[in-house]
């Protein structure tokens, strides 16, 4: 009798070491149509959330406020939106921090018309930018400065509402310039004759683009979560840069558009230059944020970038060499 209940605790001791563990539920949001989120969108397509044991649901919100409110609320894990926006959401008690961001510099280009063939040529006339108060106004304003123009005296914005309207007003005639994504209305204006007067990517300005939050009681509660994400996410970040027709076939997948010659020229741009291996994010760049927001509201004294960043987990994983020995010829 003792040797068969041995035999049995033994039985279940065993079994239940090798029952399926759940996979934890997780839903993230993303809030724009946009190469910047195709590493997440690789991450998903790959199954690599399911090789760390993550069930994710991808959910597409617009807009940065809505995607912040649903983060707070608890109805996502995890919101790929603008920096901005998880820093007000902050700087107004929530518990929101920043884990992540794919690109570090403003990946913006100044277009013009045929005729306007150098900077000094805008005096007088109007730029487009999405509207006020928008990324594409702070790089207007960044790239006049650097140039040593002043807004409304030297050059007039002139809000658009969106990239394909802002693309739109400048081949009407109805502005003399534009603050483009680097994306596929850059590669239109090129093909199509337009002047590039500026690549704000090379002008230095540190940046913190395509960013990833979360609350942080979340990263308290749930450390390991956080941490496979990461992982997850380091390795999607890899296949999007290395894996071009897997990338491709998923842009076509979450764009709805096919593969063409500029989509595939767009890819290659992000893909070998803006976005980064390894997503931490600088302070640098975190402050240039703040010196943005600082420009439409007062922020409290002696505020610094590390109030509104966790990039441990990121760092972990490149001081770990997790990071190298993905990129490492096998």
């Amino acid at each position: 009798m003792r040797s068969a209940l041995i035999s049995l605790l033994l039985c279940l001791i065993i079994t239940a070491g090798h029952r399926p563990v759940t996979a934890e539920p997780l839903r993230i949001v993303y809030t724009a149509i946009s190469l910047m989120y195709g590493p997440l969108w690789v991450t998903q397509q790959a199954g690599l959330f399911k090789k760390y044991n993550l069930d994710v649901e991808l959910l597409y919100l617009s807009g940065g406020t809505l995607s912040t409110a649903a983060l707070i609320s608890g109805d996502v894990q995890f919101a790929f939106t603008g920096a901005a926006n998880a820093v007000a959401a902050n700087l107004t008690g929530a518990d929101v921090v920043l884990l992540g961001a794919t690109i570090d510099l403003l990946p913006f280009e100044v277009w013009s018309a045929p005729a306007i063939k150098e900077p000094a040529q805008l005096k007088g006339t109007k730029m487009g930018v999405t509207r006020i108060g928008s990324t594409t106004h702070f790089v207007a304003r960044y790239v006049l400065k650097h140039w040593g123009m002043k807004q409304e005296s030297d050059v007039v914005f002139f809000q658009t509402g969106g990239q394909p309207e802002l693309f739109a007003a400048l081949k009407s005639g109805a502005i003399h310039s534009a603050v483009l994504n680097a994306g596929p209305f850059t590669v239109r204006a090129q093909k199509e004759g337009f002047v590039r007067l500026a690549d704000v990517a090379t002008m230095g300005r540190p940046y913190v683009y395509g960013t990833v939050a979360t609350r942080d009681s979340f990263i308290q509660s749930r450390p390991d979560v956080i941490r496979r994400f990461s992982q997850a996410f380091v390795e999607g970040i890899h296949r999007f840069k290395t894996d071009r027709r897997l990338a491709l076939a998923t842009m076509e997948k979450y764009t709805k558009a096919k593969t063409t010659p500029e989509s595939e020229q767009v890819y290659e741009t992000y893909a070998n230059r803006y976005i980064k291996r390894t997503p931490e994010i600088t302070r640098e760049g975190m402050q240039t944020i703040l010196e943005e927001i600082a420009e439409s509201r007062n922020l409290p004294s002696g505020i610094t970038p590390q109030r509104f960043l966790d990039s441990r987990y990121f760092r972990e994983l490149t001081n770990s060499g997790f990071v190298d020995a993905l990129y490492r010829p096998r």
